[in-house]
């Protein structure tokens, strides 16, 4: 397994409704080539559409993609549209930086 450090990096984290982030990450992956995501689960507040809704707390999917700066507007602007996150109670979608990442590959399995 090799180990390569990437300095010119950046984290896209994206909130979604519960059972969106696995289908953006096969998206992700067959249209973009891009393995480096991750989802998992967590609550979050839906947007109030009444009263009775106030505080109410929902499961919702996060999903994060490290990418390299020079992708980072193409691969935002994807998800943005295929996560649906244009349409309302579609999501909350950013974008950071970061110092440095560990990017890891497996060695080819040909003789």
């Amino acid at each position: 397994m090799e180990n390569k450090i990437g300095t010119n990096i950046k984290r896209i984290t994206c909130f979604l409704p519960k059972g969106a982030g696995i289908r953006l990450v096969e998206m992700l992956h067959n249209e973009k080539n891009i393995d480096s995501t991750n989802v998992h689960t967590g609550r979050g507040l839906r947007t109030v559409e009444s009263v009775k809704d106030y505080g109410a707390w929902t499961e919702q999917d996060v999903l994060t993609v490290i990418v390299d700066s020079e992708r980072a507007d193409e691969i935002f602007s994807f998800i943005f549209f295929q996560g649906e996150l244009n349409k309302p109670a579609g999501g909350f979608i950013y974008q950071t930086s970061l110092t440095k990442a560990s990017r890891y590959t497996l060695p080819s399995m040909e003789d």
